[in-house]
């Protein structure tokens, strides 16, 4: 009786999280922030899935289905709450394609259904015999109940970065997202609960001697009915949020913003670029921007969208490639390298200049350079 209350209580999360995933996913407001919450809800789902199914009288295609199918990946959750929380507070933030390597541990979550796909063919077209073949059910068991520790020790060192992050936003930040920044004490704390819980069953579990009987005992619940309950809770919650946070305007409405101060906020930009030379400086972020004009964020955005054609980064990185060009043209600079150039002018990589250089001008540093040699010589 126990056991089938705990396994519904598993399966109306796990039902929940899909229904609450697709309103995420679908339904406006359609923003980054709601598409890395639908996916952290949506992997959540898929492994209180497994465990259902697993735990239930379930014929057996369905269980060759689970070892085929990746479906406890967790190995992303600590990128996407890192990344959830930063597009929270920096709405200028986009996930690049640098940001990528975060999510490549994801392979191990995946290497299982790997090998058991490897055994089923090699039983099929090889006939592999039935004892070679429990050697290996033994290796991914092994594997399976190993890798539970990189997972819980990815997931633990982003949430500890995440509150890095969220620790070191700056004053004027916290006051314009006060409800964002309650939200995510609540977010990060009830996941860091969690890890706490799923840190008292891994010690046990991983060690062989003892795994046996925790599995017996108490099986996989301590784990996947408080997965359960922090689909139920920050579903529901982050999703109330994303509703109302869309719905509330913001300080400074800029649809009502006047000629006269949109051209006071255009000259007091264009002299922080052009004069102040922000731009230089590798750290500069919106933030800063807006402290130096006296606006607010959504005022200061929308004059950038609407009378410059950009987005902050954009904005920066003109100016960056323009200073960049000029100094490639300048006479008695023939001797620097571009790295050393582009670094002085405000990026801090040589990746970030490569694309922000071919953005602007859609030619390569090296393609440009070599067309103004060209015509120079003509």
């Amino acid at each position: 009786m126990l056991l089938k209350l705990l396994n519904t209580v598993i399966l109306l999360g796990c039902l929940q999280g899909f229904i609450l995933c697709a309103l995420l996913y679908f339904s406006p407001p359609k923003r980054l922030p709601e598409r890395l919450l639908a996916t952290l809800l949506l992997l959540l789902s898929l492994a209180s899935l497994n465990i259902y199914l697993s735990e239930s009288n379930m014929p057996p295609l369905v269980g060759v289905v689970l070892s085929l199918v990746p479906t406890i990946i967790f190995m992303p959750f600590g990128p996407l709450i890192y990344f959830y929380a930063r597009s929270l507070i920096d709405p200028d933030f986009k996930l690049r394609r640098e940001y990528r390597i975060h999510f490549l541990p994801v392979i191990i979550d995946v290497l299982p259904a790997l090998a058991a796909g490897g055994l089923i063919l090699s039983r099929v077209f090889i006939g592999m015999d039935r004892e070679y073949q429990l050697q290996w059910d033994s290796i991914i068991g092994q594997y399976n109940s190993w890798s539970d520790l990189p997972r819980w020790i990815s997931i633990t060192a982003y949430l500890i970065v995440t509150k890095k992050y969220f620790l070191n936003v700056s004053a004027s930040i916290r006051q314009r997202h006060q409800k964002h920044i309650a939200w995510l004490k609540i977010f990060l704390n009830t996941f860091l609960v969690f890890q706490a819980v799923w840190f008292v069953f891994l010690v046990p579990y991983i060690i062989p001697s003892s795994r046996f009987a925790v599995l017996y005992y108490v099986g996989y619940y301590p784990i996947y009915v408080p997965l359960a309950f922090l689909i139920y809770g920050l579903g529901i919650k982050g999703f109330l949020h994303s509703r109302l946070t869309a719905k509330t305007p913001s300080e400074g409405n800029s649809s009502q913003l006047t000629k006269e101060q949109a051209d006071k906020l255009i000259a007091a930009i264009t002299r922080a670029m052009e004069e102040e030379k922000l731009y230089r400086q590798t750290d500069i972020d919106l933030d800063r921007l807006i402290r130096y004009v006296g606006s607010d964020q959504r005022t200061v955005s929308h004059v950038l969208n609407r009378y410059f054609l950009k987005s902050f980064n954009n904005l920066i990185n003109y100016y960056r490639v323009e200073e960049v060009k000029q100094r490639m043209a300048a006479p008695g600079n023939e001797h620097l390298t571009l790295s050393g150039i582009a670094f002085e002018c405000g990026f801090n990589s040589q990746s970030t200049f490569q694309r922000a250089f071919r953005q602007v001008t859609s030619l390569s540093p090296k393609e440009y350079l070599e067309r103004q040699t060209a015509l120079k010589n003509r």
